[in-house]
């Protein structure tokens, strides 16, 4: 007599829950959605594949500068060196330099000129010959004062901005050298502007305060402070010095 199956002997064995670990699913990650920032390009000056021609690059330097000013300080930081802002500002510092050597010569020259002759000195005839000497030493020894003057400047404003407490770890010194370099260019020609040339450069200089205080993620008013404190020192010695040579020539009478 053979045995028979019944229905049920096909079915698997049934595991009770005791007797194995009961593992649930990994919990799936999620991330949220983060858009990137977007990528800041050099300063035109330094942004070779957008501006290839070098005059193209000066164009994009004066369009950047008098469309969003504040755009330059967020750029500086995105290359580094020296060379590229003294070249700018050497650039823009010759043609300010020959048109106040112009102007000086073709009237400062007639005031000195007029000045000897009625002394009575016989001087003038060697001062205009010692002119040209005196400009073209000058012109000569142009970029090494625009060096120094952006490296020293910059220096001053940074260490200005310490003082006001508003430095922050990321951007050193070298990035507000830069800054100043590029900024100071064009600052120069608006002093130029008959008139209007230094209140031009004082509003320009409070520009200046702003993108500084931009550059190193600061408070507004600190970066400002920073680039004025120079000045209101220059201003303090000044009035100092008017009146101590007076006190100083009554004591001796």
């Amino acid at each position: 007599m053979s045995e028979t199956t019944g229905p049920n002997d096909s079915l698997p064995p049934i595991i009770p829950l005791d007797e194995g670990p009961f593992l649930p699913p990994p919990p799936v990650a999620f991330t949220p959605f983060r858009p990137e920032a977007p990528t800041l390009r050099p300063v035109p000056f330094e942004d070779l594949e957008t501006f290839p021609g070098f005059w193209s690059r000066v164009g994009g330097m004066f369009r950047m500068v008098f469309s969003n000013p504040m755009d330059l300080f967020d750029r500086v930081p995105v290359t580094d060196g020296f060379g590229a802002p003294w070249r700018f500002l050497l650039l823009l510092s010759v043609p300010v330099f020959l048109i106040v050597a112009m102007v000086f010569f073709f009237m400062g020259m007639a005031m000195v000129l007029a000045a000897l002759e009625q002394a009575g000195k016989g001087d003038g005839k060697a001062f205009v010959a010692i002119m040209p000497v005196i400009f073209g030493a000058t012109l000569l020894l142009l970029p090494l004062f625009a060096f120094l003057g952006m490296v020293i400047g910059g220096a001053f404003n940074h260490f200005f901005l310490w003082m006001w407490g508003g430095l922050k770890p990321g951007v050193g010194v070298n990035q507000s050298i830069r800054a100043y370099g590029y900024a100071h260019a064009f600052l120069q020609i608006a002093g130029i502007i008959p008139w209007l040339g230094f209140l031009l450069q004082i509003a320009g200089l409070v520009v200046v305060g702003m993108g500084l205080a931009r550059l190193h993620k600061t408070d507004t008013w600190r970066g400002i402070c920073a680039v004025l404190t120079p000045i209101f020192l220059c201003c303090c010695c000044g009035i100092a010095a008017a009146l101590a040579i007076p006190a100083i020539m009554a004591m001796r009478h």
